[in-house]
């Protein structure tokens, strides 16, 4: 029987954490009657480790450090970890938000035999960067997409945990922000929250009847200083405002939610459509559980969610190619690497649009429903999963 770790942030509440439970899944699925997983638990920045993982997984959980060399070695984070510690060796990562990477990336997947990336765009991403700097990718990428479970993420199973959101918000049209707030001067973070709050008080303020923004957000924790920082930040964008003026209500919900509850917020009556303006995902997984309610989504067909957001589906926000700023710039999203910036002007209309012509879009965005579930659904990338760890033990001989 082959030895197999899996080193990952497996019980973290992360984009990563969640990818890795997926690989997880999977391996288990597939090949636990012919290998011995064990599992390493790593942290991922200040996420918490409290996401529930499987008994299973649990006892499975082994200590640094390793006391032999494993068969298969499977590190699910970023590229510049990547160590080749077994005999094969698999690096699975979403890669950066920029348009290319560190060179040194290029190195460190050429250490794996196989990379696993959940977009093209990310894939994309490392063969720029090898073209930028003259290099050559040695190694197998492959695009194995994440998921999204329909037992979970349909609008049938909202009965067991609602979300009681009628009492605190008195519009009946709400747009809906799912996503980190991280570092980065106004219009600058990577989600660009503070670009789309603007937008978002410029189209409203002052009109007689205004929707609502709710913001399910974070830093990198829960902390009540956490939520401090995040009124504090939208206070700061109040003041660029006269104090007569009328702004559209912001809501925040702060904090861990469960996968059912994260549905019923999806599903809500109130909850009209989804907005993003995203300056780049490796693959951007709230944007593919809101498309299974057939709710319209306005966000910028680029990145990772051009792989899953059919463009004659969604409202698509246009824009252009932008560099990095330095308020954002950290070591993986790097000088002279750009990302996306949408369109304000056009998002301000397409907002207008949205809730002028509610069910002119609904129309086009229930259809991403079939689609959704055809080629994102769980079931439909468990056969790319079979199919990889077929490849995967041919070429392990």
């Amino acid at each position: 029987m082959r030895k197999c770790i899996i080193s990952s942030p497996v019980a973290t509440q992360s984009g990563y954490g969640h990818h890795a439970r997926e690989f997880i899944k999977h391996a288990f699925k597939f090949k636990k009657n012919e290998w011995d997983i064990k599992l390493l638990s790593m942290p991922w920045g200040h996420t918490p480790f409290t996401y529930p993982i499987p008994h299973e997984w649990a006892t499975s959980i082994i200590p640094l450090p390793l006391k032999e060399q494993p068969d298969v070695w499977v590190q699910i984070t970023v590229p510049n970890e990547f160590q080749p510690v077994g005999k094969y060796n698999i690096g699975v990562t979403a890669g950066t938000e920029g348009n290319i990477a560190p060179q040194e990336w290029i190195e460190s997947i050429n250490k794996m035999q196989l990379i696993i990336v959940p977009s093209e765009f990310t894939k994309q991403v490392f063969v720029k960067t090898a073209e930028t700097h003259k290099l050559q990718i040695t190694t197998t990428i492959k695009v194995v997409p994440e998921y999204f479970d329909t037992t979970t993420y349909n609008k049938n199973n909202i009965s067991a945990e609602i979300i009681e959101i009628s009492s605190t918000i008195q519009e009946q049209f709400c747009f809906l922000f799912v996503g980190h707030w991280l570092q980065g001067s106004v219009g600058e973070d990577r989600k660009n929250i503070t670009g789309m709050i603007h937008t978002f008080y410029e189209t409203f303020k002052n009109k007689p009847k205004q929707p609502a923004l709710i913001l399910k957000t974070s830093g990198a924790t829960y902390s009540i200083v956490d939520r401090w920082m995040i009124d504090k930040n939208i206070e700061q964008l109040k003041k660029l405002y006269p104090k007569n003026t009328k702004l559209p209500n912001i809501y925040v919900l702060h904090g861990d939610l469960t996968d059912n509850e994260m549905n019923a917020l999806y599903n809500h009556p109130k909850v009209k459509a989804m907005v993003s303006f995203t300056k780049g995902e490796g693959f951007g997984r709230p944007l593919l559980e809101f498309a299974s309610t057939g709710k319209p989504i306005l966000a910028p067909h680029y990145s990772g969610p051009a792989d899953f957001l059919q463009k004659e589906f969604i409202v698509n926000l246009p824009g252009v190619l932008t560099d990095i700023h330095p308020s954002a710039r950290n070591q993986f999203l790097i000088e002279g690497a750009k990302w996306f910036t949408v369109d304000y002007g056009y998002a301000k209309k397409a907002f207008k649009e949205v809730v002028k012509h509610y069910n002119k879009f609904l129309s086009l965005s229930r259809k991403h429903i079939k689609y959704s579930n055809d080629n994102f659904s769980e079931q439909a990338v468990s056969n790319i999963y079979e199919s990889l760890f077929n490849e995967i033990e041919s070429k392990i001989g």
